[in-house]
């Protein structure tokens, strides 16, 4: 498990006023980061094999904005052991399915932040968490 100092030397510290992000129990992969103001949130999500994709690829993100009708949208972003592997936004569509992981092995560590944003570019993120779990398929 990465202990709070580690995640904010990865991934930074959350944004003035948000908490650290709480991982998931050892009975579950999957976990999920909410945005401070619950608009918008990052899960990751492992399908089981066969899904949605097909084939072992089996590791998501599900990106969720619960206030749509607002303007801008939701920008959430992804590492692996560490390494920054992108990021993904999400306007006034309700739910996406993002895979910027593969397949992952056991004991893969796995990052997410969530922010509410401007638009597309990611400009002005506010209401920003993060977590990260240590995947143990």
């Amino acid at each position: 498990m990465v202990t709070a100092a580690v995640a904010i030397a990865v991934w930074g510290a959350p944004a003035a006023g948000a908490s650290s992000g709480s991982p998931a129990t050892a009975a579950s992969d999957d976990f999920e980061v909410f945005t401070t103001d619950g608009c918008g949130s990052v899960g990751f999500v492992d399908y089981g094999e066969g899904a949605p994709g097909g084939g072992p690829n089996d590791d998501y993100a599900e990106i969720w904005n619960y206030c749509s009708a607002d303007p801008g949208g939701v920008m959430a972003y992804a590492w692996r052991d560490g390494t920054y592997l992108g990021s993904k936004y999400l306007g006034d569509n309700y739910k996406t399915l993002w895979d910027p992981f593969g397949n992952l092995p056991d004991w893969t560590y796995v990052g997410l932040k969530v922010c509410m944003v401007d638009g597309p570019s990611g400009a002005n993120p506010t209401a920003c968490d993060s977590a990260s779990v240590d995947i143990s398929e």
